[in-house]
């Protein structure tokens, strides 16, 4: 069976006058999962931000840690005080989790119900209530489908336009007649997220009277990218390391002017430079039969960094630089392999110097954690 992953797209809005948003949301992935924690502080500003956080953060590294979802609940449920005025908790708290073979669970305590989009359909996520920690949860588990997509919304979404355009407030059922609107044909979780943000602040007449949240989670067939960047250490590896390159599923990219002549060499196909796209900054690509793309190396890695902070940049598709191209691929992408030897090229580093100063090194690394940051699934081995 084909794994599945699960996109995010996450947006917010702040309470008119309020520079943080009373909302909190935390993204974990795991081998075993992807876990969305979304918390709705009580009232707005910084206390409702730190409110929120401290649920989020609580819960997030509960489950990362493999801690039964009932004890993490429990947990939260012992821990959030309640308000005496309100008699409701200080906090809300919301959580979806997606395995790779589709099986989601979601739990949901004082925050409004979470949506289900499937084939054009817009109905509530099943649930049933329980008490757990003298609180009434609402838990839910079903197996997603390809293409489906969950949306989970702060209390601001649905009262947005309440006493104004709206004199009840936009509500679930007229959320969910927007999320069947958006979810037609091929849609991104950021875009069907930004839409209802932006419906929001409309409803608002631009004045938020309350922070609001939208988190969108769609699930597809997981897309493969594989980067060989760099000769290994021991040159009798070049082989066994090209061989596995090869062997990995879906897209496969080579960095590097001395890794690209290895894999030629290897394979007996020839390498090829492109000129037909100049750039100052970054070295021409190259072509290797049954190879996606070829750069150059670090200089082209340290401006893919760039590249993936430039929308602009990356979408003015008449921008063709390797640089470029290898950025928008990485974003294609889902589950991230790179394969990264360590050989040292003096021209860029003195041989002599430790490997974790290394220039590579630290390029790497840092790609890593932004495309983590960017929700990939990133492993990075060394050879």
């Amino acid at each position: 069976m084909e794994q599945l992953h699960a996109e995010v797209g996450i947006a917010q809005l702040s309470k008119d006058g309020e520079e943080l948003c009373g909302d909190n949301v935390v993204i974990t992935r795991t081998s075993d999962a992807t876990i969305i924690v979304l918390s709705d502080g009580l009232g707005s500003g910084v206390k409702a931000n730190i409110l929120a956080t401290l649920t989020t953060k609580i819960a997030s590294s509960m489950l990362k840690r493999g801690i039964p979802l009932e004890d993490v609940v429990n947990t939260i449920a012992e821990t959030l005080p309640v308000c005496r005025q309100r008699k409701i908790a200080y906090s809300t708290l919301q959580i979806i989790k997606v395995t790779p073979s589709g099986l989601t669970t979601v739990v949901e305590f004082d925050c409004p119900p979470t949506f289900l989009i499937r084939d054009g359909q817009v109905v509530k996520f099943p649930t049933q209530e329980s008490i757990i920690g003298g609180k009434k949860i609402k838990v839910g588990r079903m197996v997603l489908q390809e293409s489906d997509v969950l949306t989970a919304v702060s209390d601001g979404v649905i009262h947005a336009g309440i006493g104004g355009l709206l004199k009840l407030g936009w509500g679930w059922n007229g959320v969910a007649d927007e999320l069947k609107s958006l979810c037609k044909g091929e849609c991104k979780p950021e875009d069907i997220t930004t839409q209802l943000v932006n419906c929001c602040e409309g409803y608002y007449l631009g004045r938020p009277g309350d922070d609001s949240t939208a988190v969108a989670v769609k699930v597809h067939k997981a897309r493969y990218l594989t980067l060989l960047t760099g000769p290994p250490a021991d040159p009798a590896n070049d082989e066994k390391v090209t061989q596995r390159f090869l062997g990995q599923p879906g897209k496969k990219i080579v960095s590097g002017g001395t890794t690209a002549n290895i894999v030629s060499r290897i394979t007996g196909k020839p390498l090829t430079v492109d000129l037909l796209f100049y750039d100052q900054q970054v070295p021409p690509i190259s072509h290797i039969e049954d190879i996606e793309l070829v750069t150059e190396g670090i200089l082209t890695l340290n401006a893919v960094l760039e590249r993936l902070n430039d929308v602009n940049r990356l979408y003015d598709y008449k921008r063709q630089d390797g640089a470029t191209l290898l950025a928008r691929m990485l974003l294609e992408a889902d589950m991230i392999g790179i394969m990264a030897g360590k050989a040292v090229n003096p021209a860029h580093q003195n041989p002599n110097y430790p490997f974790r100063i290394n220039i590579k090194s630290q390029v790497l690394s840092k790609l890593c954690s932004l495309l983590e940051s960017k929700g990939k699934q990133v492993q990075l081995d060394w050879f």
